[in-house]
Parts: structure tokens; sequence; C-alpha cells
């Protein structure tokens, strides 16, 4: 149900405004007509209180942890219970205890209903339930195969949740370490700094070279941090622009694989999920060129989304897996012949198992890699600017115990 707001006249022409409650524009204007009322203007004005925005559910529906929670219902009502997917969810929406999985629950059974798929009614939830997770659902309902998809799809996540709790836990440190050298440079530059100064100039003491770092730094922070801040949102505008067009968002996507470490990562990134989804659909019964259609999907970057594309062409045509993963350099030598191995013994289900494992550790190894890399920086910047101001302090002082003792 939604509020609408009118301004109306009534038949002696006295005009009145107001809100009410309706399903729709046009069930509100008659309403309002039933009333005796001439409508002048009406517009929406949101859901009504209590009510669900439905719109607002479909774009924000609980997230990652809600799609963790109900999929594991799915897994112990459909792989291990034997019921129907259409079953469960309607079970769900009746008796779940979580308010966000009921509800969700309640859209996705709906769609059902309706005759969709349940992938089709899983993708008006983008921020819940991500392509891959869709994809292999696409892939489990082909199948008649839904139990082992929820089981790869709870594995998934919560692979994905481990990889960014050890990113957030490398992180933490030098985060905090910035925060407490900002803090204390802050102190500093703001409170002590121009004391020190004033205490110089008074006692005729010059300044020495840390006193002058520690200027410029106040300087660079003051004028040069606010022009970066500008300089870094004009950037973000003009790569959110040309990311507009699908050339444009190709060549940003090529230009940040070609970044040392980040570009690294995010290419572990795709092969990872997309040789997990690979083995994964195949393990499901799906054949090569559905597995490679589904699997292509879930790459996010487009200039490798690309290259991807024309190798799923080219194993169309009949090449080799191997072979045309190989003509478009889309692995190294060591996978292809990973691949080329299980080509040759009719296992490629592991072949690709194996690949996403490799990539997995590979992906962690850079990640932690780079987390260090930024720790040891943080921490060598923070040691820094504390030695820089202390030191600035200590000179200072017996800057002026000499001034003193001289006079």
């Amino acid at each position: 149900m939604a509020q609408f707001k009118y301004r109306a006249s009534d038949a002696f022409g006295k005009i009145s405004e107001g809100s009410l409650d309706a399903p729709d524009a046009r069930s509100a204007a008659r309403s309002l007509s039933a009333a005796g009322l001439v409508v002048l203007s009406l517009e929406s004005a949101g859901t009504s209180e209590g009510a669900v925005d439905t719109e607002k559910l479909r774009k924000k529906a609980g997230g990652e942890k809600v799609a963790l929670a109900l999929v594991k219902k799915l897994s112990q009502l459909c792989g291990r219970g034997g019921m129907p997917v259409g079953d469960a969810l309607k079970s769900l929406a009746a008796r779940s205890l979580d308010p966000k999985i009921k509800q969700l629950a309640r859209e996705l059974y709906a769609d059902l209903s309706e005759g969709k798929t349940l992938a089709a009614a899983m993708r008006k939830f983008p921020d819940t339930f991500d392509a891959s997770a869709t994809h292999l659902v696409e892939a489990g309902e082909s199948t008649a195969n839904l139990g082992f998809v929820f089981d790869n799809i709870i594995a998934y996540i919560l692979e994905r949740r481990k990889l960014r709790a050890a990113i957030f836990s490398a992180l933490a440190y030098p985060v905090f370490l910035c925060v407490l050298a900002a803090g204390v440079v802050m102190l500093f530059l703001f409170f002590m700094l121009p004391k020190i100064e004033s205490m110089m100039a008074n006692m005729g003491a010059e300044k020495n070279f840390p006193i002058r770092m520690m200027e410029f730094i106040g300087d660079a922070l003051v004028f040069g941090a606010p022009t970066a801040a500008a300089a870094a949102v004009l950037c973000a505008a003009a790569v959110a622009l040309l990311r507009s067009s699908e050339s444009g968002a190709e060549k940003c996507d090529g230009a940040m694989l070609k970044i040392p470490i980040i570009g690294g990562i995010l290419r572990d990134a795709d092969i990872c999920r997309f040789a997990n989804l690979s083995a994964t659909l195949s393990a499901s019964g799906v054949n090569a060129t559905e597995t490679f259609r589904l699997a292509e999907k879930s790459i996010s970057n487009r200039k490798l989304r690309a290259r991807f594309r024309l190798f799923r062409t080219a194993v169309n045509d009949g090449a080799p897996v191997s072979a045309a993963l190989h003509k478009f350099g889309l692995l190294d030598d060591e996978d292809i012949d990973v691949v080329s191995v299980g080509e040759r013994t009719g296992s490629l289900v592991e072949a690709f198992s194996e690949l996403s494992a490799a990539h997995s550790e590979t992906l962690k190894k850079r990640i932690s890699a780079a987390t260090t890399a930024l720790g040891g920086a943080a921490l060598g910047t923070a040691f820094l600017l504390v030695f820089v101001f202390a030191s600035g302090i200590v000179l200072s002082i017996l800057s002026l115990s000499q001034s003193i003792g001289a006079k």
C-alpha cells in the first residue's frame, strides 16, 4: 500500500490538501472522485507506515548475511530434506523467526508462484545474491540438482567472508597507527608548534631544520590536502564518465590489470571465480557450452571477460579448452598444463577445481603481501612524522636553553 499526497477542490471550490493510502495513483484518484473532490494534483509520498516498500526491498534485501542464512535453510530443506524449493520458500515465509529471511522468502516465493525461476527471482536482489550465486542456481535448476548447488554457494560465501575478514584484520593495525599518528601530528601542528615558534621569536632563536619541516608538513596538510582531495574527486568523476560506456569501461579495466599488485589481485580473483564456477557447473552435469557461458558472466573485469568470450567462441567452434585458453593468454603455462592433463584424462572438473584452489591461494598471498607492504609503509610514515616532530621540539628546547644561557 502506497501513500499519496493530494490537492483537490470540492463542489463549492474549497481547496483541501491531505494524504491517503491506495495501491496505486489511479486508485487514489478514484477514491478522491468518489468523495466528491476534483483532483488538482496527486503525487506519491512513499509507502504508508508499517507497509513494505517492495522496490526498496529489491534493492536492499539484507546483503550477504541474509543470503547465507537463507541458502543454509534451503540446503537443509531441499538438499537433505528433499523438499521442493517452492515449498521450502513457502515454509520459510510463514515460519521463519528472522523477519528479513521471512520477507525475502516471501518475495522469492511470490515470483516462483508467477512461473519465474528461482535464479530469475534472485536477480532482483543484486545486493544479496551476486552473479556467481545466481548462475549456480540457474545451473542447478536446469539439472535438478539444487541441493548440491546450495552447498557450493554456502562454501563460496563462507570463503569470501573469510578472505574479507583476513584483509580487514591485516589492515586494522596500520589504520590504527595512521589515526594515532595523525592525532599526534595535529596536536603538534596546531597546539605545540605555534607556542614553540612564539617562544623562539621572543628569545631571538633561529628555527631549526625539524621546525621548518613541521611548518612544511603543516602547510602541506592545510593547503595540499584539500587540493589533493579535489583532484581525487575530479579523477573519480572522469573515470566514472569514461566507464559510462562499454568501451570506456573495458579500457579502464584493461588499465587496472596493468597496475602492479592490484592487476594481479584482480586477475587472480576473476580466474578463481571462473574456475570454481566451471568446476561446480561441470560437476552438476551442465555441458561445456552452457558451463562456460554462465562462468563467463562471473568475471567482473570487462577486459578479461572479452577475452574469455573469445575463448568460449573458440571452444564452441571445436578448439580444445587448453589450446583456447593459451591462445587468448588467459592462463600461464603451468595452469595450461593442468587443464591439458584434465582434458586428456577426461577430468576437467578436477582440473578446474585445482586451478580454483591454486589461484585462491595465490590471491591470498598477493593480498597478504599488499597489506603487509601497506602496513609497513603506514608504520614507517607514522614513526617518521613522530620522529620529526619530537626532534623538532627537543632541538627547539635546547636552542631556547642556549639562548637563555647566552643572555
